[in-house]
Formats: structure tokens, sequence, C-alpha cells
């Protein structure tokens, strides 16, 4: 028992600092800030397998090509898909004065969406909930999302309604100094908690009852003192506490585990607030799916809110 405490003490305060060296070495404190999202849509009807593969060939006649698990176009807006056939956008990063970027960006995913549903068959909406998911045919079949089916199938009671019947919003905000890390991240915790930017009740009955461990907004609120190691290590001490997909055990107690096994488990903690490490970016993940006239309003709300605030 004392070994495993002992472990887990030495890696949060080990790999907090390897995060924040890493994370420092993409920051530029003299470039401008930029914001991104990732913007999540339910299809009407749960699709097949199948008629996911159909997409990628819609994908690569509007110019998009397969790197990874993502579809890229020269622009750098990235396409990729969710357990329950959710298509999920990636936008390029934008300055926070560039609307007509973000427009384009609007318009060029509502036109995807619309050749999908004529050459596909799939209708996409921009909804948060979609209700009756829960046994939807699985339309993934990595690793990663098989596992961790298998493990929201017996983790809480709504975990697969999560997988398949939710979409969301996620808003991102560069890092452009690690000094401004706890007051980045402080706005975003009132952010979440927010009347323009928390969940609805409903979605949030769902991600309460899906994985304590790895979902919801387990960090301490930030202080005066809070200082950017303390931030980082909040992210650190969530993750090493949760469970690794597949061993259903603490990341702490896998001693055959290590930083990259750790950097990847980090990408499977589900919470309201995200460190993207590779990107240099925070990421708040609270905001439900909306149409693209009602999204347009929260991103502005959003700019404005992280350039007064931090």
């Amino acid at each position: 028992m004392q070994k495993a405490a002992s472990r887990r003490r030495d890696l949060i305060r080990d790999y907090s600092n390897r995060l924040l060296d890493k994370l420092a070495a993409k920051t530029d404190p003299d470039s401008p800030r930029t914001y991104g999202f990732e913007y999540e849509f339910l299809p009407e009807s749960p699709p097949s397998p199948d008629c996911i593969d159909k997409t990628y060939n819609c994908l690569h006649r509007v110019g998009f090509h397969k790197k990874g698990k993502m579809f890229y176009n020269k622009e750098g807006m990235g396409v990729n898909f969710e357990p329950g056939g959710q298509i999920e956008y990636h936008s390029p990063p934008i300055l926070p004065e560039d609307h007509p970027a973000f427009l384009a960006t609007l318009d060029l995913i509502e036109n995807i969406n619309e050749t999908i549903r004529k050459e596909c068959g799939i209708h996409y909406l921009a909804k948060g909930y979609i209700s009756g998911r829960a046994k939807a045919p699985l339309c993934l079949s990595a690793g990663r999302y098989i596992k961790l089916h298998e493990r929201l199938s017996r983790t809480g009671t709504r975990g697969l309604e999560m997988m398949k019947g939710t979409a969301s919003i996620h808003l991102h905000a560069s890092i452009t100094d690690t000094g401004e890390l706890p007051a980045l991240f402080g706005l975003m915790q009132a952010l979440a908690k927010s009347e323009d930017f928390r969940m609805s009740p409903e979605r949030r009955d769902i991600w309460n009852n899906t994985d304590p461990c790895r979902c919801g907004m387990p960090y301490a609120p930030v202080g005066r003192d809070t200082s950017p190691l303390d931030v980082i290590g909040e992210f650190v001490r969530v993750a090493v506490d949760a469970d690794i997909l597949g061993a259903d055990i603490p990341f702490f107690e896998s001693e055959a585990a290590g930083f990259e096994d750790f950097l990847y488990h980090l990408t499977t903690i589900f919470t309201d607030i995200r460190l993207n490490v590779d990107s240099a970016t925070l990421e708040l993940r609270t905001p439900d799916s909306v149409p693209a006239d009602l999204f347009f309003e929260k991103w502005k709300r959003f700019v404005d809110a992280v350039k007064t605030g931090v």
C-alpha cells in the first residue's frame, strides 16, 4: 500500500514537471492567441459501420485525405468519427477577430453534411442528445473504442448513451505562455458552470453516470497562489488515478506503464476541461452541440471571455 502511494506521489511530481516542460517548448509569448473548436453532430438514425465507410469516400471527393484516424483538407480542417457514428469537425486555428474565417468554416461543415446526406443517406443533426442509442451498433472497430465500450457498459448506468447518443462543442484557446495557465484554467472552470457554456441538465446526468474516474470536473479551484505547475499537476493527478482502459487498475498501480503510456492514457480522460499538450491548448468540453447560427454567438462570447479574462 505504501509502495503504491509513493509511486503515485512520484508520478504526479515527475509527470507534472515533464508535461510543463513539454508544453513550454510549444508556447511562444510573441505569437497571438488563436482559438479553435471541435463541432460534433449526431446521426438522425444510428448508422451501420458500412454507412460510415461510405462517408470516407464522400470526404475524399470534397478534398479530404486520411492521415491516421483523421481526415484533413488543405486548409487544415480535420474530420473524424465517434463510436455512435457522430461526425466531428476540427477547425484550424482561428484569430480572435477573424469572424469571416469562422463563418467560412461553418459553411464548409454544412456543405459536407449535406453532401453526406445526399450521397450516403446519413442526416446529421446539431443537438446534444438523442435518446435510445445505448444498444445501437458500435461504428468504430479500433481497440480503444472496443475497450471503452466494454468498460462503460459496467462502470456507470449511462456510459453507452454518452458514447453513442451525445454530441458536444469543444472550444479551444491556445496557451501562449505557461505563466497564464492559472488564469486561463480558472476562467474555463467558471465558463463550464455558466449559463452560456455548461452542459444541459439531460446531458450532464449522462456524464455524471458514465465513468466517475475519467469524467466531470475533479479539479481544485484556482487561487491567488496557484502556479502553472499546480494546474498541470491537477490534470496529472486525475489521470494517474483513472483506470487504464482494458486493465481496470489506476494508472499509478501499473509499474509497467511509462511516460509515453501516460500521454496516451491522458487522451482517454474526458473531464470538462482538457489539456492538449501537442497543440498547446486548453479545451472547454461542456457545451452541447447546437445549430450553426447559435454556435456563432457562443463562439463570440467564448473568445471575448478569454480576451478579457486572461
